[in-house]
């Protein structure tokens, strides 16, 4: 038996059919977490449905859940903000794929994750407005990976926790972030000056700094736009590297990314 539905605000992660008419929808709830829910007849009917279950959008939802059940029972949806400039280009639409499956990934059932699904909404309205750009994409990943208490180390060393002289540096994913020469393996990656005072940067101030860089200089000026983009790109690698490690494999959707050309 499944107890009195709530409405609720959701973003749609993805959608599996179920027979017929059916639907299996992954949701990121508000206040409730990561959500399962079976949608009877989502596919024929525009009353209780009528669009609202594509992927990245955000949506009003009438949600029950059953006790002792993983399954709840979605009973109708409305689109809240459809993020239509996403699906303008391929390269927006690999990015929200992207983020989608990092939000899945990185959330648990029926835990609140208030702060991903914050994240994952002021993420798909920056897409839907603007370009898909790796510097809101590794801001994705470092807020995403903090929202799950998993931030890597870019402060110090991960190992040994000595400082890590200013410049470039060695990236050890098993070690949790950046190593300093005695503590460093021989498979470590490489993180460019340039890459690791980006990260650092959008690991403490967001995805606003994605949008607007300050330079690395401490004097408060906009960092070079193209520069910044660049960074972040090189910083593609190291935090794959580290995403792999606690997750256990590469999200599909970053295999899409490349190859539509989006930016990695």
């Amino acid at each position: 038996m499944d107890t009195r539905a709530e409405r609720l605000a959701a973003i749609v992660l993805r959608t599996v059919a179920y027979g017929d008419s059916d639907v299996i929808a992954h949701l990121l709830v508000r206040g409730r977490g990561r959500v399962s829910a079976f949608a009877r007849g989502a596919r024929s009917s525009r009353r209780r449905f009528g669009g609202a279950l594509e992927p990245f959008q955000l949506v009003e939802v009438l949600l029950a859940e059953r006790s002792g059940q993983e399954l709840w029972i979605l009973r109708e949806a409305a689109v809240a903000e459809a993020y239509a400039g996403v699906r303008e280009d391929l390269h927006r639409i690999a990015h929200a794929g992207y983020a989608a499956e990092l939000a899945h990934e990185l959330s648990r059932p029926a835990e609140p994750a208030d702060e991903l699904f914050a994240l994952v909404t002021e993420f798909l309205h920056r897409l839907a407005t603007g370009p898909a750009t790796s510097a809101r994409l590794r801001a994705l990943e470092l807020r995403a990976l903090a929202a799950a208490g998993l931030s890597p180390e870019l402060s110090a060393c991960a190992r040994c926790g000595s400082a890590v002289p200013w410049g470039k540096a060695a990236f050890d994913a098993g070690a949790g972030g950046l190593a300093c020469g005695r503590c460093a393996h021989p498979g470590a990656l490489l993180l460019t000056a340039g890459a690791r005072a980006a990260l650092a940067q959008l690991q403490r101030v967001g995805l606003s700094a994605a949008d607007t860089p300050l330079s690395a200089d401490g004097s408060g000026r906009p960092a070079d736009p193209r520069a910044f983009e660049e960074a972040c790109a090189q910083a593609a690698r190291p935090l794959a590297a580290f995403l792999l490690h606690h997750l256990g494999r590469t999200p599909r959707s970053a295999g899409f990314a490349q190859q539509v050309g989006a930016p990695p």
